[in-house]
């Protein structure tokens, strides 16, 4: 074929390829490349620059979310065996960088910890998706606060619960609930078990209503009250991988400027489950409305008062507290922020331990009877409860408590955000990056805690036999370093005070007819409950 001919050839082909329909065709598809590429040019630039941290490979748009997906403590041991102690995974577009260690873990949290003070949460643009009580604990709230602002609070914060004497003028009123719940569970009728779960839930919301607002919620003697639903259906439906909120979890995953219409749908056409979630912020927001007011005011209220408000608590000692960092005073927003954060964080968790306590001494007896005999020996001849100091003394107790954090501890992870470019045990880490550090992989690793399956206190224990075979720095329930819980003093002086309560009249037996399960929501809660059945200690 001649020079003239091909030409003719390719002209003709050309001709045919590029008729008008097919030509707006290709522009449309090359459009469409062009708008991919841009909206996953954040994901391509990680799965580059991270090339040397191996992990699952991502979808389009939605990374490593799916359906299928476990709870995220769950599918990061699935990852774990297969990627190793260090992987990435990705959160829509966003990388996530996870440390599985203990080395990594501290040197992150502890070691570097003036590069990863802030914790990594879900984009400020995510907020208005929330009710406006909860924007409001995302705004101010110490989970949330970054840099100078969470140093001044968490001073105040600091100076409140780590106050030998104000601990101590906070224990009686956990002795009082634990009181309460002692007397209700003597009333569950023989053969019929009870779900301890809601029942100390309840005991915990009661010590936290009275000690961060300052006001009895009754929620032990008055079952089922609201605000007691309130602070469940928060836990419920706070996840954003729960599916209760699919326009949350969509605007996770998709580009901003497709916040708009979400929202649009969100306002119009709500779930059940964000229609809970509503009811359930707005009532707790007047409730803390209404107490600031009372602890502002400095009035004792009446007994007869709906919120009799005792005069002590946290809201009003964040009211007096003065921000060292920023030299100002708390805002009403502010102080509100922190007491909502702590009525959900120390209602829920608290709760989970002790049920996950009683759950698993029903399942090893010979721990309960050493922790009843440790009880007894030590309370002998004493009337009511120890003293803070006098807690110390109760070394079984301690161990107990220690060993159900680590086998069902209900923070499962904590989050970093890097605010430079470093690098940690030769594996670069660029600024801006989220990284979660692991502790139930911690917590279940054989090679910290040998058969980490069993429940062994003894592990805890100084001077046991399997004492010293334990990594015991590994052991990182409240998180560490200065981004660690800060009412890990509190909640542990609670749980402690409220087990004695308990076993100093009661053992328990699990109701084997019901199903035990746990799940990952803001954190690690049973199910289903955790059903027992109440018998009465001999005199």
């Amino acid at each position: 074929m001649d020079s003239v001919a091909l030409a003719g050839t390719l002209g003709a082909v050309a001709a045919i390829a590029l008729t008008p329909e097919r030509s707006v065709t290709l522009r449309a598809l090359a459009c469409a490349a062009l708008l991919t590429v841009y909206w996953h040019h954040k994901m391509l630039w990680n799965l580059w620059r991270y090339r040397h941290f191996p992990g699952p490979m991502p979808l389009p748009l939605v990374g490593n979310i799916s359906k299928k997906t476990k709870a995220l403590h769950e599918q990061y041991v699935v990852w774990e065996r297969k990627y190793g102690k260090t992987f990435k995974w990705f959160m829509g577009n966003n990388v996530v960088l996870v440390f599985n260690d203990v080395e990594s873990v501290r040197e992150i949290g502890l070691r570097h910890f003036s590069a990863f003070t802030n914790r990594a949460l879900p984009p400020t643009g995510l907020l208005q998706f929330f009710h406006p009580t909860i924007q409001n604990s995302q705004r101010y709230g110490i989970l949330r606060a970054k840099d100078t602002y969470w140093k001044g609070i968490r001073s105040i914060a600091h100076g409140i619960l780590h106050s030998a004497e104000q601990l101590s003028s906070f224990a009686p009123l956990m002795m009082e609930a634990a009181q309460e719940l002692s007397e209700r569970l003597g009333k569950v009728k023989e053969g019929e078990s009870v779900d301890i779960w809601r029942a100390l839930g309840d005991m915990t919301l009661d010590v936290v209503g009275s000690t961060v607002f300052g006001v009895r919620f009754k929620s032990v003697k008055e079952e089922g009250a609201d605000v007691v639903k309130a602070a469940r259906i928060i836990f419920k439906n706070s996840s954003p991988f729960s599916f209760n909120n699919p326009y949350l979890l969509l605007a996770l995953v998709t580009p901003s400027f497709i916040h708009p219409v979400l929202q649009f749908f969100a306002e119009r056409y709500p779930t059940q489950a964000m229609r809970e979630q509503f009811w359930a912020a707005e009532h707790l927001g007047k409730v803390s409305d209404q107490v600031f007011d009372l602890a502002q005011s400095g009035q004792i209220g009446s007994p007869d008062d709906p919120y009799h408000y005792n005069g002590n608590s946290f809201l009003k000692l964040f009211i007096e507290g003065h921000n060292r960092e920023t030299n100002k005073n708390l805002s009403k927003d502010e102080v509100v922020a922190q007491a909502f954060t702590f009525l959900l964080a120390g209602y829920e968790t608290t709760a989970n331990t002790l049920a996950y306590a009683i759950y698993l001494l029903t399942q090893n007896k010979e721990a309960e009877e050493k922790l009843v005999e440790e009880i007894d020996r030590l309370g002998k001849g004493k009337p009511g409860l120890p003293s803070i100091e006098e807690l110390k003394d109760y070394t079984y107790l301690q161990a107990v408590v220690k060993e159900v954090l680590r086998v069902f501890g209900p923070a499962t992870l904590t989050t970093r955000e890097s605010s430079k470019d470093l690098t940690i045990h030769g594996l670069s880490v660029y600024k801006s990056t989220t990284v979660h550090l692991t502790m139930n992989s911690l917590h279940w690793n054989e090679k910290y805690f040998p058969e980490p399956q069993r429940f062994l206190p003894e592990r805890f224990v100084e001077g046991s036999e399997i004492y010293e075979k334990q990594v015991h720095r590994a052991h990182l329930p409240f998180g560490l370093g200065p981004r660690m819980c800060v009412a890990s003093n509190f909640a542990l002086t609670e749980a402690k005070l409220a087990l004695i309560t308990l076993y100093k009249k009661y053992r328990f037996d699990y109701d084997t007819k019901h199903e035990f399960k746990t799940a990952m929501g803001v954190t690690l809660s049973p199910v289903n409950g955790v059903r027992v059945f109440v018998r009465k200690r001999l005199a």
